[in-house]
């Protein structure tokens, strides 16, 4: 019989090692779905805020508006019409109707410095808005700065908003 170490046979060859890469198609398949419900929950996100920011951009547009009318036209009186009804209702957009349709003096005055988380009007400033839309005329003397009322409308704004976001 032959030796074993005498014939011409070579020692086991393994394969070479399996490369990472290219993937095989189940990983790129997991990585489109990844993907796909990362763009799909920032979409979302996004829609969502932009939802709940609507109804503070259409008060900001009203107000931008309320603004050029008041460039426009001068009236005191007008103006805090426009306003007293602005705030009637960027209050609704924001919070709901029933919380703030019947509101009126002290309580409606209450009601928007508690959804601001302060007083952004000043004692005389919130019973010329309250009163404003019921008067024929604005009371002899009374001198209004349109300017920082309508600041002032812009901060209530910004401040109830960023309030009724973190709730």
């Amino acid at each position: 019989m032959n030796n074993p170490d005498d014939l011409p046979l070579r020692d086991i060859h393994l394969p070479a090692p399996v490369s990472w890469w290219p993937p095989a198609p189940g990983w790129w398949i997991l990585l489109i779905v990844a993907v796909v419900l990362v763009a799909a929950l920032l979409w979302w996100r996004r829609r969502k805020l932009a939802i709940a920011r609507a109804p503070a951009t259409l008060a900001r547009i009203e107000l931008e508006k309320l603004r050029g009318a008041w460039v426009e036209q001068g009236d005191p009186q007008r103006l805090l019409r426009d306003i007293s009804i602005w705030l009637r209702r960027a209050s609704m957009s924001l919070t709901t109707r029933r919380e703030v349709a019947s509101l009126t003096g002290s309580e409606w005055q209450q009601q928007l410095a508690s959804m601001a988380g302060q007083a952004v009007f000043s004692e005389a400033e919130s019973k010329l808005l309250t009163e404003a839309i019921y008067r024929g005329s604005l009371p002899a003397g009374t001198d209004i700065d349109a300017a920082q009322l309508l600041a002032q409308c812009e901060r209530w704004l910004d401040a109830s908003v960023r309030r009724l976001q973190r709730q």
